[in-house]
């Protein structure tokens, strides 16, 4: 599966062409919130001191990955 084979490990540095691994891995199968929701729960992570350069501190997630997802839930109870 080549999507597989570009997807980035979450240890890695974020770069500008890890945004296309959401939309093309999780995406096809996982429930997404809207936008307005997803913009109101990335101005709580900003906000957020377990935030750190689109990490999440307490469960070592991407922030816009997490956030995105309607599965996913703060680990801090923010959203």
């Amino acid at each position: 599966m080549t999507v597989a084979k570009t997807r980035r490990c979450r240890t890695c540095p974020p770069q500008t062409t890890d945004h296309d691994w959401l939309l093309t891995i999780d995406a096809e199968v996982m429930e997404q919130v809207s936008d307005t929701e997803y913009e109101a729960r990335l101005t709580h992570c900003a906000a957020c001191p377990f935030q750190q350069q689109n990490t999440c501190l307490k469960c070592g997630c991407y922030v816009s990955y997490r956030a995105r997802l309607a599965t996913k839930y703060c680990p801090v109870n923010v959203w």
